[in-house]
């Protein structure tokens, strides 16, 4: 029977705008660090660490033995987080998950035998995606006492939280409320002080109220007193959240960690690491015709058994892509025909494709006035298409400079994911029809060979239908046998079989 004694602990969360020292704080961490000693935190969710993988060295050296420490490596420059448990604290780790850009970390574990779940959340304005990626993890795999913390860089209520207040809404706040409301979620402030102020940052005069502690609307209680601390260290000021906590002899275990042997944290450094979020959004993903490409039984299994699963998952992709070794049987039933395919193959192809096509954008933007007369489709062969491991290798170089992201992400397991062509020594590779990352490479080559033709022809109109897989060109009768040789040339370069048809216009 489990015990009915209560004890409290301290959280703090606090936006520090990153752990390096600056000329005007030298030893800013440490800082950092003293003041939660000054906040008597027990647990702290700290946000815009701006750790990348060649500073976390940081972290890591300057808690020591009086914290445990918990954080995701992203950028030296921009986003970030970490948990921090004061050594001292009765804690028992269970498993994590952490945002592959950077914008939450979640902790499941033990506080006095009770179990929690610990989000740490930084909300940056320009990931607008973050809070959607996380509720739907969240809404699987949470369990026991929630806690979210965090800076939102949003309000709750731009008349409350906000001075002088604004009417203006955004679309932050929008994202923020379906969070919440998806998950129950009730302000700790709102629910202590109904009718006073708090604000947590202050720019050019205007202050708002961005830093908050969520907690589940059946827990909500637990919080028993929120305060929010003023400090010179950064431009958001920490708030204090006091919880109470019941002390239990028996430990329950979540179902997310139900399948592993054990409980052991293994930290791992490298940026973009993949997570459960985008594992479990994959298998949630897996259609009904890949159903029947797959073997019913065990696509049936995970999706009943998807929640620990994703775990299980997590830890192999991950060894993959860090000794970028992918194992024949992973990938045997693809490349032999055989009907029933790998269901780890597909989620972990479906993962991969997805984030590059993070990368890839139509271009409805990229049309040039010009006197036109002839319409030039460009579309893929109907057959099993090949590329050249030098144009994707250079293609991936290309389209991952496009957008601003420190570290760019890492696909160099494709060198071992794509099947070599027999006798090519691997410098061809199948593009195997059905495999999800398929599409995306194609859409990528469609995109490059459109940027490849505007940079000669500059009197074109050009736009890519992902949908249709083709590239349309708008174009001077007298210059079209220019664009088709481009094309002849993309083709040989690329390896991939591209056919063109011409229309009047």
């Amino acid at each position: 029977m489990l015990s009915r004694i209560y004890t409290t602990l301290r959280f703090v969360t606090w936006n520090i705008r990153g752990v390096k020292s600056t000329r005007n704080l030298p030893k800013k961490f440490a800082n950092v660090l003293s003041n939660l000693n000054n906040l008597q935190a027990d647990i702290a969710f700290i946000q815009e660490t701006h750790i990348g993988p060649k500073c976390y060295k940081i972290l890591e050296d300057e808690t020591g033995k009086d914290w445990k420490i918990f954080f995701t490596v992203h950028s030296s420059r921009s986003k970030g987080v970490a948990i921090l448990i004061r050594d001292k604290v009765p804690f028992e780790y269970i498993c994590h998950d952490e945002d592959y850009s950077g914008g939450y970390i979640v902790l499941f574990c033990h506080l006095y035998g009770e179990l929690y779940t610990l989000v740490n959340v930084y909300n940056h304005k320009s990931d607008r995606n973050v809070l959607g990626r996380l509720k739907e993890y969240l809404m699987e795999t949470a369990e026991g006492v929630l806690v979210v913390g965090g800076d939102f860089n949003t309000v709750l209520h731009p008349r409350l939280d906000r001075r002088p207040p604004s009417s203006r809404n955004s679309r932050l706040r929008d994202k923020l409320e379906d969070f919440t409301a998806s998950l129950n979620l009730r302000d700790s402030w709102s629910f202590l002080h109904s009718t006073d102020d708090g604000f947590t940052r202050c720019q050019n005069e205007c202050y708002s109220r961005l830093d908050m502690f969520f907690m589940a609307e059946d827990k909500i209680e637990r919080g028993c007193k929120i305060k929010i601390q003023s400090d010179n260290i950064s431009d958001h000021d920490p708030v204090v959240l006091k919880v109470r906590v019941q002390k239990q002899s028996q430990n329950k275990i979540p179902i997310v960690a139900s399948m592993l042997k054990e409980f052991r944290y293994d930290p791992d450094r490298r940026p973009g690491k993949i997570n459960g979020a985008e594992i479990l959004s994959a298998m949630k993903s897996l259609t009904d015709s890949e159903k029947q490409r797959s073997n019913q039984l065990e696509i049936d299994y995970y999706k009943r058994f998807q929640c620990p699963i994703t775990e299980l998952l997590k830890i192999k992709f991950n060894l993959m892509v860090k000794n970028k070794h992918v194992p024949e049987a992973f990938k045997e039933s693809h490349l032999s025909g055989d009907r029933h395919i790998s269901v780890d193959y597909l989620i972990f192809s479906r993962l991969l494709a997805k984030r590059l096509s993070a990368f890839i954008t139509p271009s409805f933007k990229r049309r040039k006035k010009a006197k036109v007369d002839t319409l030039l489709i460009m579309t893929f062969e109907i057959c099993t298409q090949k590329i050249r491991w030098s144009f994707l290798e250079q293609s991936l170089l290309w389209n991952l400079k496009q957008i601003p992201s420190a570290p760019p992400p890492d696909f160099s397991i494709l060198d071992c994911f794509l099947p070599e062509v027999q006798g090519s020594s691997g410098k061809l590779r199948l593009l195997q029809p059905g495999c999800p990352f398929t599409n995306t490479i194609l859409n990528m080559a469609l995109t490059q060979l459109e940027d490849l033709i505007l940079k000669t022809e500059t009197q074109c109109r050009t736009f890519v239908c992902y949908q249709r897989q083709a590239l349309f060109i708008d174009v001077q009768s007298s210059r079209h046998h220019r664009v088709i040789k481009i094309a002849e040339k993309f083709n040989k370069y690329s390896g991939i079989n591209i056919k063109v048809s011409m229309k009047g216009l």
